[in-house]
């Protein structure tokens, strides 16, 4: 990291990005469905964490890693996460789920759970394999829900 300071950085703004985009396809969702914005609020607020982490980590560069990276991801692996997938099962709660959608979600947000877990126990393994489980079942999730709900 040391010698490559503008990727690192320029990775942790893609990240934002990334997090800004997924509160914009929960705003649509929820729009989708007419549901309640309260899991907004805690999508919002996993926003929040999120930012905050990722500032922490640009910000800081090599000087501060050691002692400001455990904090920040807790923040946006346990923190972050944790909140967006409340968010998320609040908007899936808010739909009708047939057939192959209630095991779908049902490991998927599991796994989010799990990536939160592991996050804040200090568990890379976890943290690792609930983070693939998740992404490999959040993105094509979110292709699905375009094209339901369109």
């Amino acid at each position: 990291m040391g010698t490559h300071l503008l990727e690192w950085r320029l990775a942790w703004m893609t990240w934002i990005a990334a997090a800004l985009s997924l509160l914009w396809f929960y705003w649509w969702w929820r729009d989708r469905i007419n549901g309640s914005y309260v899991p907004l609020i805690f999508g919002g607020l996993g926003l929040v964490a999120d930012v905050t982490a990722e500032l922490i980590l640009i910000v800081g560069g090599i000087e501060t890693y050691i002692s400001a990276s455990p904090f920040a991801f807790a923040l946006t692996g346990g923190v972050a996460n944790g909140l967006y997938t409340i968010c998320g099962i609040g908007l899936t709660l808010a739909m009708p789920l047939r057939g192959f959608e209630l095991p779908w979600v049902v490991v998927m947000w599991a796994a989010g759970i799990l990536l939160s877990v592991g996050a804040f126990a200090n568990i890379p393994l976890i943290t690792a394999i609930a983070s693939a489980v998740l992404f490999a079942l959040f993105c094509p999730w979110c292709v699905y829900l375009a094209v339901k709900l369109r």
